[in-house]
């Protein structure tokens, strides 16, 4: 990307560019836009995409972290406290929840560049790096197993919740990912 966010002819580029990422997302599958179509819906040369992206992916991981840092910014309380597992389950949750509909479309629709899962795997690293590492007694192996189950299951629950049409109010949903989250389905059987 070009250095200087605060040129104007910069900024302009990249608020055209992110108006027809979301215009374009909200149209049809993020594997079936290409390169042409954001340039053209930007009105920008390709050349001048490449400028800014090298890839499609790469504006993909730039928008994952635009979210992460909003979110890790405004709404994670405890991002030092790696062991807050539930609030981090719910807060994640209710600002997901939040989001506009192309971000939801992007976390819900898995395609060759899984958004979503990436998005997860982005802020697991990222409380990671914070903190002590409430796993890492496991070894490498089993560590990777326990977060690829825990980001698995939050994101097939948020995907599950947005699917069912948002039946369960967002707090509900959240509390009840939280304790699924620490503690399993037995937490909820009687």
């Amino acid at each position: 990307m070009p250095n200087d966010p605060t040129d104007l002819r910069v900024a302009k580029t990249r608020e055209a560019i992110e108006r027809a990422f979301d215009e374009l997302i909200l149209e049809k599958d993020a594997d079936r836009v290409t390169v042409k179509e954001f340039a053209e819906r930007a009105r920008i040369h390709r050349k001048t995409f490449y400028l800014h992206f090298e890839s499609i992916e790469a504006l993909y991981d730039w928008r994952i972290k635009q979210i992460m840092d909003e979110y890790f910014a405004k709404h994670e309380t405890t991002p030092q406290v790696a062991r807050d597992l539930a609030g981090h389950a719910k807060r994640f949750f209710t600002y997901l929840a939040a989001q506009p509909e192309v971000t939801e479309r992007l976390v819900c629709r898995p395609g060759s560049y899984d958004f979503g899962s990436r998005l997860y795997y982005d802020q697991m690293m990222r409380y990671k790096s914070l903190d002590h590492d409430p796993f890492e007694w496991l070894g490498q192996e089993k560590e990777n197993l326990v977060l690829r189950f825990i980001r698995a299951t939050a994101l097939d629950f948020y995907r599950g919740w947005v699917k069912d049409g948002k039946v369960v109010p967002v707090d509900e949903a959240a509390d009840l990912l939280a304790l699924i989250t620490c503690g399993g389905a037995e937490a909820i059987m009687h």
